[in-house]
C-alpha cells in the first residue's frame, strides 16, 4: 500500500447555501504516484509536467496536447499564430500535398485537418470555411515564421473580419471583408474636399465614438464602412436583430473583445427618440459616451431615415457624435466621373444616379478593371 503523500488532506463534504438552493460537494482524494503534491489551504501546487493529466474531447486534441506537453517537458518555448487566407479547398489540398510532404497529415473531418512536424514538436491546424481557410500555427518560433511566410506569400491574407452575431444565445460567425468591393473617391463627392483616407484617419483618431451615415439605399454606405475597415486594418461586429441587441452580452462582448467597431446597419428603429419608445438608445449612449465607454471603440449607424430630426438628439450631441454624413445620389457629371474610374460607359442621361446604378453598368459593360488607390486595394 502506497503511503499517503505528505501534506495530503481529505476534503470533507460540505454543504453551502446559495440563495435558497443547496449544493453538495463530493469527497475527493488527490493521489500522485510520480511526485509529491501538497494540497494546502491555499491550494498551492508544486508539480512537474508529468503531474499534469490532460482531459481531451477528441483525437485531434489528444495529439496537439501531447505535442504541447512534450515542449513543456523539454523546457522549450511554445508560440501561437493565427491568420486566414483566401483559397479554395481543392487548391489548398493540392498545395499541401505538393509542398508539405515533410509534414504528417491528419484529416479528421471534411472541414478540418492538421499538419505535424514531429521532430520539431510543432503543428499547423487548418479549418475550411465557405469563403476562406483559417490557419493556426503552434510550436517553435522558427516553425511559425516559416509557414506563415510560405502561406502569406502564396495566398491573399484575410486582414479584416466581420463578426455577425445572429443568435440570442450569443452564437456568431466571422466572415472576411471582401477586398474587391472597396470604395473610391469618386463615390463620395460630398466629403468637402477630404479624401477617404483623411476622413477615416480623422474619425479613428478623434475622441468622439459615434458616426452616423444617413441616406437612401444604393448610395454607398456599406461600401464606405468596408473601406474604413480595410484602410485602418481593423475588424467589426454587426447584428441586425433588435431582440439580440436588447441583450447586454452583445455590448459586453464588443467592449471586451478585439473588434474596434460595432456596426448597426439599417438602424432606423434603433435611432428613434426614447420618447417614442426606443428602449435601446440608453445602451448606445452608455457605450458611446457613458460609464462603460472604452477608448478606441467606435459605433457606426447606417440608416435610411430621411432626416436627423427623427433621431434621438442625445446620440448626435457634439463630442459624442463625430459626424453625420448625408449620402446622396450622384449627378450626371459625378456619375460620369465614377464611371470613368470604373471603366464603364453610362447609357443615357439621368438627373440622379445611385452608385448601384453605376456599378450595374460596370457589371454589364466593363471595358477595364477599376483602378483603386493604395490603401483600398
Amino acid at each position: 500500500m502506497r503511503p499517503t503523500p505528505r501534506g495530503l488532506r481529505r476534503i470533507k463534504a460540505k454543504t453551502v447555501m446559495s440563495g435558497t438552493r443547496k449544493r453538495s460537494f463530493n469527497k475527493r482524494r488527490y493521489n500522485n504516484y510520480e511526485g509529491e503534491v501538497a494540497m494546502k489551504g491555499n491550494m498551492e501546487m508544486n508539480a512537474n509536467p508529468k503531474d499534469i493529466f490532460l482531459g481531451v474531447s477528441d483525437l485531434a486534441e489528444m495529439a496537439t496536447s501531447r505535442i504541447i506537453n512534450e515542449r513543456i517537458e523539454k523546457n522549450e518555448e511554445c508560440f501561437h499564430d493565427t491568420f486566414g487566407i483566401y483559397v479554395q479547398f481543392n487548391i489548398w489540398k493540392e498545395y499541401i500535398n505538393n509542398n508539405f510532404s515533410n509534414l504528417k497529415q491528419m484529416q479528421l473531418a471534411s472541414h478540418r485537418g492538421f499538419l505535424f512536424d514531429v521532430e520539431d514538436r510543432s503543428f499547423l491546424e487548418y479549418n475550411i470555411h465557405s469563403t476562406h481557410i483559417s490557419i493556426e500555427l503552434v510550436g517553435s518560433k522558427s516553425f511559425n515564421q516559416k509557414y506563415r511566410n510560405l502561406l502569406t506569400n502564396e495566398f491573399e491574407v484575410v486582414t479584416n473580419r466581420i463578426e455577425w452575431v445572429y443568435g440570442a444565445d450569443g452564437h456568431s460567425i466571422e466572415v472576411p471583408v471582401l477586398h474587391d468591393r472597396m470604395p473610391v473617391e469618386e463615390m463620395y463627392p460630398f466629403l468637402e474636399g477630404r479624401t477617404l483616407a483623411q476622413y477615416y484617419d480623422e474619425f479613428m483618431m478623434s475622441s468622439a465614438s459615434i458616426l452616423l451615415l444617413i441616406g437612401p439605399p444604393g448610395t454607398g454606405k456599406t461600401t464606405f464602412i468596408r473601406g474604413l475597415l480595410r484602410h485602418c486594418d481593423i475588424s467589426a461586429m454587426v447584428s441586425y436583430d433588435a431582440n439580440i441587441l436588447e441583450k447586454d452580452f452583445v455590448f459586453a462582448s464588443f467592449i471586451e473583445g478585439d473588434k474596434a467597431i460595432l456596426v448597426l446597419e439599417d438602424a432606423d428603429m434603433f435611432l428613434k427618440s426614447r420618447q417614442d419608445g426606443n428602449t435601446m438608445m440608453h445602451k448606445f449612449l452608455n457605450v458611446g459616451d457613458g460609464l462603460v465607454t472604452t477608448r478606441n471603440k467606435k459605433l457606426i449607424f447606417s440608416t435610411n431615415l430621411p432626416s436627423i430630426r427623427d433621431i434621438d438628439p442625445a446620440l448626435v450631441r457634439p463630442g459624442r457624435c463625430y459626424d453625420i454624413i448625408s449620402f446622396r445620389e450622384l449627378s450626371q457629371n459625378e456619375a460620369e466621373k465614377l464611371a470613368k474610374k470604373a471603366g464603364v460607359n453610362l447609357k443615357g442621361q439621368k438627373m440622379q444616379w445611385t452608385i448601384s446604378d453605376v456599378f450595374f453598368e460596370q457589371n454589364t459593360n466593363t471595358t477595364k478593371p477599376i483602378s483603386q488607390k493604395v490603401g483600398f486595394i
